[in-house]
């Protein structure tokens, strides 16, 4: 027997979290900061942030901003980073105009991008820590006779397999929650 965790490791669930940690059955925990005596399966967050932004610089944007998830979350801290040192990599500044937080939610990349369009209206490429808010700067982009990716191009995170059937489609990182989950028994079992 044995228990898998997915449990965001925000707030509350961080202490949560660590007491868990000398139960007397084997635990794995998903999407959380490695540490040192825990088990912790989790995807890449900063290697595929790298890869949306590079493929929004290979696309041939200059202007490229970012709407983050929540920063309390371990995922958008390391997705926000691997943004800015992409960014910082290829020669460019990163300023705090250039990025907006929200919460995961359509409802918060819809104001995300908006603001950021107002304060950074040079953007021309824009990597969203999630598809959810992503699906919703291509909605914003169509309201404002925006055209993706001519004028600005948009890269989400996650794979969601809504993003398909948008028009234009979204450019997604894709991420494999069986492969994941499979990989998290597996552990277990080891």
């Amino acid at each position: 027997d044995g228990i898998i965790w997915d449990v965001p490791e925000v707030d509350e669930n961080r202490n949560w979290a660590h007491g868990k940690k000398n139960l007397p059955v084997p635990i794995v925990f998903m999407s959380m900061d490695p540490k040192p005596g825990y088990s912790v399966v989790s995807i890449d967050s900063y290697q595929g942030a790298q890869l949306a932004t590079q493929h929004l610089l290979d696309q041939g944007c200059q202007q490229i901003g970012h709407i983050a998830g929540p920063l309390d979350w371990w995922e958008a801290r390391l997705r926000k980073q691997a943004w800015s040192d992409t960014l910082v990599k290829a020669g460019m500044q990163v300023s705090d105009r250039q990025w907006e937080e929200g919460n995961w939610s359509s409802a918060s990349g819809a104001v995300a991008v908006e603001q950021l369009l107002a304060q950074y209206p040079e953007m021309d490429g824009v990597f969203v820590a999630n598809d959810q808010m992503a699906l919703s700067v291509l909605s914003e982009a169509s309201r404002r006779c925006i055209k993706v990716p001519d004028q600005l191009a948009v890269v989400g995170f996650d794979g969601i397999a809504e993003s398909a059937n948008f028009c234009p489609p979204l450019t997604t990182i894709s991420q494999d929650p069986q492969l994941l989950g499979g990989k998290a028994v597996e552990y277990l079992v080891d």
